[in-house]
């Protein structure tokens, strides 16, 4: 059985004004095209720590009877990336390409491969293609040297093609000298916690396996109860920093490099080294010695050097130090699992989980650190220092040191005893880690038919993942495809592995031009429910560019997001597990154009006014309303104008029963009489109604020359408020007018006043109140 727990926040944001609906034209022009402003999809999804989820092959436009997709070039990286060494190496480019026509290619036609510099040009042929099928072509051999940037070009000539617009595909490539990396293993851990134990021993073997290009680091958590892990509690602090930085609520939970997330259980045989291999051929700009000398006493001191072999892109690098135990061993459990040995314990920080941010220019660095051995609790002959530098943008980890090098034992694996692979112990609070996103900016004008493969790099061109918690999220998925093209990637959100529920992760695709309305949406997804868990995806569709996203085209969950049978194990989707999704352009034809949609608080009430351009068929305008801006209750109904060439203004009135702060969320559902309804944008409106009347103590005081006074209006009255010197006379006037209930700020500027006390009184209604300030010059 699976337990999570879901935390609530009230979030104070502004009110605001946007025109909601984009005018499609009608039957009338049934070929606009959206070109001056495109169109773009916003994917959701809304985590119940389920089962995972995919998508892949995203189109838009018509499909033609003939078209070869250039799709992606598969072995050189887009933009900046890293070698291992710097000395020249031989590579063969592979390039893929699709028929995204609806009819098969009966015969062989050419792709050309150009890169430049070096004159390097290519051709090879390729077979006839079945619709939908993909073809790796495999070019002869190119040497590469680090450090030159490469423009290439792969062109595909066939001749029949109806579509020019994706015959090409151009990619810069800057390849720069780098080093083999280290991969970083965090695990979070406690010794209550009996899922740990059962894949414990299998993690601790696979560092054992990898101990010379692995580095590990366990931290050891306070639940669940009684929470009393004695790792833990040696340093509750620093050991919660990491967990906070991630947004780790479930244990085990094992991360690599920041950014691989391994498959749960981890005693699964392709768990771990899946998200190892993933890493590790990867090159990297920076390499990490770490060298530990005891001084006599009580205290190791640890140099650790850093060489920046090639300048690092954009981000906050931060080089965090920590010390780790190798081996602790208790005669006896310290805790609830039957756990007596315990790897690569998290100790301290140095100087503090931060880090340091450092000179990131190309050279060679070092840092040293000195730390006290707690010898009372510490093995001395265990601790050992580790170091790594992370991007705090991306989280992603470029590189980590250690100065052990050696094991202290042989660790073999046991069997673990059967357990519900989704068991997990959570934590009593639930933790947000910090805010990322993934962005790639290029962007490029598409027309016709536009298919996004998911086959390249990841996001890609043009588009971006939002990730508000910085955990989990979006991420590339080797090994299922979906069946509308070729290839073996998808996109992956991996539900199974998102503990903390009620989450939402955005992706969000680049903008198409020269879109029309005749034109339909198309992707594949698969998903399969985890028993007594739901999860959610979300689409929404923009044609202002990605400004606004205001038509739900999508909205699935739980049963019916499902595309197979329900299962305990981690989803994968075989080939006829999938579905596909069509949404026809003309289908957001909207009857009504709104120009203006606004909440604002007036007396006790939120008033909701908007604004139509023109009606067509108007039933009217339900409204609805939401406390968390997901869930909406219908809370009353406004009758439209039916059919109207004319500006009209709405009003609706919402009564809020409350005396306490929150944020209201509100939108229309739009209907008109034969059954459509569109669904506006979504508006706020923090409602912060004081109970009493009050005047607050001006701050600062004594101040010099200007100070703030606050003060609070319960219903709305005719306000003065005056500043008075100690003769009584009246020496300033800041408000006299009459106030709607609300909390109120005004800055009192006494530059023209002489030093001394003076007194300011507040007068509303029947409420009348006075405090005392000091001018000190």
């Amino acid at each position: 059985m699976k337990n999570h727990l879901l935390l609530s926040c009230i979030i104070s944001v502004c009110i605001f004004s946007l025109p909601i609906y984009s005018q499609v034209p009608g039957s009338n022009e049934p070929n606009k095209s959206y070109t001056g402003e495109g169109v773009s999809l916003s994917f959701i999804t809304v985590n119940n720590y389920g089962n995972n989820l995919y998508i892949d092959n995203v189109n838009i436009g018509k499909q033609y009877s003939n078209d070869i997709f250039v799709s992606s070039i598969d072995n050189i990286k887009a933009d900046t990336s890293y070698s291992i060494g710097s000395d020249s190496y031989t590579i063969a480019p592979k390039v893929t390409v699709t028929n995204v026509g609806r009819a098969a290619v009966a015969s062989a036609f050419n792709v050309t491969l150009s890169i430049s510099p070096g004159g390097y040009s290519n051709t090879k042929h390729v077979p006839s293609l079945l619709s939908g099928v993909s073809y790796q072509i495999v070019f002869d051999n190119i040497t590469i040297t680090p450090g030159t940037a490469l423009n290439i070009s792969a062109q595909s000539n066939y001749t029949l093609d109806e579509n020019p617009m994706n015959d090409q595909l151009n990619q810069y490539s800057l390849i720069l000298p780098g080093v083999q990396r280290n991969v970083l293993l965090e695990e979070w851990t406690s010794s209550t916690c009996g899922p740990c134990a059962a894949n414990n021993p299998t993690i601790d073997a696979f560092i054992e396996g990898r101990f010379d290009s692995l580095v590990s680091i366990k931290y050891h958590v306070g639940w669940p109860s009684p929470g009393n892990d004695p790792m833990y509690l040696y340093n509750t602090t620093q050991s919660y920093d990491r967990r906070y930085y991630y947004g780790v609520n479930a244990v085990p939970h094992v991360i690599m490099d920041g950014v691989a997330n391994p498959d749960y259980p981890y005693s699964n045989a392709p768990s771990l080294p899946t998200a190892f291999y993933s890493r590790k051929p990867i090159g990297s700009p920076v390499s990490i010695a770490v060298t530990d000398e005891r001084i006599a006493g009580d205290s190791i001191r640890a140099t650790v050097n850093i060489t920046v072999h090639a300048p690092l892109m954009f981000g906050d690098y931060r080089l965090r130090v920590m010390a780790v135990e190798r081996k602790i061993t208790y005669a006896s459990a310290p805790g609830t699992n039957g756990e007596k040995v315990f790897y690569d314990v998290f100790r301290k920080s140095f100087p503090g989980s931060e880090g340091i941010t450092f000179n990131i220019t190309p050279g060679n660095y070092s840092f040293v650190y000195t730390y006290k051995v707690d010898k009372i609790v510490w093995v001395d002959s265990m601790m050992y220092t580790t170091a790594f530098v992370q991007n705090d943008l991306t989280k992603e980890v470029i590189n980590c040191g250690k100065a052990r090098h050696h094991i202290e034992k042989n660790i073999f694996v046991v069997t673990p005893p059967a357990i519900d692979f989704k068991a997990r112990s959570f934590a009593d609070d639930i933790s947000d880690g910090h805010y990322s996103t993934l962005q790639n900016s290029n962007k490029e004008i598409l027309g016709g038919f536009n298919v996004e493969f998911f086959e390249a790099s990841f996001p890609p061109a043009g588009w971006r993942v939002v990730n508000p918690d910085g955990g989990i999220t979006f991420e590339k998925y080797e090994g299922a495809n979906g069946p509308s093209f070729g290839g073996s990637k998808s996109v992956r959100l991996d539900f199974y592995d998102y503990s903390t529920a009620g989450r939402k992760d955005s992706m969000i695709s680049r903008v198409y031009y020269n879109i029309e309305t005749s034109d339909t949406i198309k992707f594949d997804w698969a998903y399969a429910i985890y028993p007594g868990y739901a999860d959610s995806l979300i689409v929404k569709l923009s044609t202002d560019g990605g400004v606004t996203f205001p038509y739900e085209i999508f909205r699935k969950g739980g049963s019916g997001l499902a595309t197979a049978p329900s299962t305990t194990s981690s989803f994968v989707p075989t080939p006829n597990q999938w579905q596909t999704f069509a949404y026809p352009l003309t289908d957001i034809n909207v009857p009504v154009e709104l120009t203006s949609f606004v909440a604002s608080v007036v007396a006790k009430n939120v008033e909701l006014t908007w604004t139509t351009a023109t009606e067509i068929n108007n039933m009217g305008f339900e409204i609805e309303k939401s406390f968390d801006g997901n869930n909406f209750i219908k809370i009353g109904f406004v009758e439209g104008r039916g059919t109207s060439s004319e500006a009209h203004n709405y009003l609706f009135t919402d009564k809020p029963d409350l005396q306490q702060k929150t944020k209201f969320n509100y939108r229309l559902r739009q209907v008109d009489f034969d059954g459509k309804a569109k669904y506006s944008i979504i508006v706020n409106v923090f409602y912060d109604v004081p109970d009493n009347f009050a005047l607050n103590q001006n701050y600062p005081n004594p101040f010099n020359p200007t100070t703030t006074i606050n003060y609070s209006i319960a219903e709305t009255a005719p306000v003065t408020l005056k500043i008075y010197d100690v003769t009584g006379r009246e020496v300033s006037v800041l408000v006299d007018e009459v106030k709607q209930p609300g909390r109120y700020e005004i800055t009192f500027d006494a530059s023209s006043l002489a030093s001394g006390v003076y007194f300011y009184k507040l007068n509303a209604g029947s409420f009348s109140s006075v405090k005392k300030l000091s001018v000190l010059k």
